[in-house]
């Protein structure tokens, strides 16, 4: 078909180039968008009730219930899936919290050049060199569990009950 004669009333008129490249621009932010989420997923909501260091360490001597402190690190990958996986479900979460006090010490040396206080004696206290480390430390003081790294949801819940179990036990009927 010949092109339209703009004397006889019909069209010329052509898509504008702008209009293409910026539909181009458009896709490609799309699609790098959806790298950038599927390699850095959002941070769930926090499901577990974590406290402060002197608080927790109280909590546990007048309720018995052992802590549970999880050494971790924001640059660490192990974490943050542990996060996703373990302290963002609901189930997880319930069962952590009706077993523990639950206690989060975030490392800061890589970030920061030192750590806070708290998070550096209770790193030497219970010798933490890795992320994440899970110490379960019962009530009455006694040998505490140590859980270094994160071997996925299942087992890290097996490990985990299976420690609050033996520091109930280890505590005697509560009075």
């Amino acid at each position: 078909m010949p092109p339209a004669d703009p004397a006889s009333g019909g069209s010329t008129r052509s898509i504008p180039r702008w209009l293409l490249v910026a539909a181009a621009a458009f896709l490609v932010a799309r699609v790098a968008t959806g790298i950038f989420e599927q390699r850095h997923p959002p941070i769930q909501a926090e499901l577990v009730q974590w406290h402060p260091a002197g608080a927790g360490e109280m909590q546990s001597r007048s309720t018995g219930l052992p802590v549970l402190y999880d050494f971790s690190a924001e640059w660490c990958g192990p974490c943050q899936k542990m996060q996703r996986e373990v302290f963002a479900d609901r189930s997880s979460a319930q069962t952590i919290n009706g077993l523990f006090v639950p206690v989060r010490l975030v490392d800061r040396q890589r970030e920061e050049g030192r750590n806070p206080p708290d998070v550096g004696a209770l790193q030497a206290r219970y010798q933490v060199d890795a992320f994440p480390t899970l110490v379960v430390a019962p009530a009455d003081g006694s040998q505490p569990t140590v859980i270094v790294g994160y071997p996925g949801k299942a087992a890290l819940m097996q490990q985990l009950t299976a420690a609050g179990v033996k520091a109930r036990l280890q505590r005697g009927p509560v009075r």
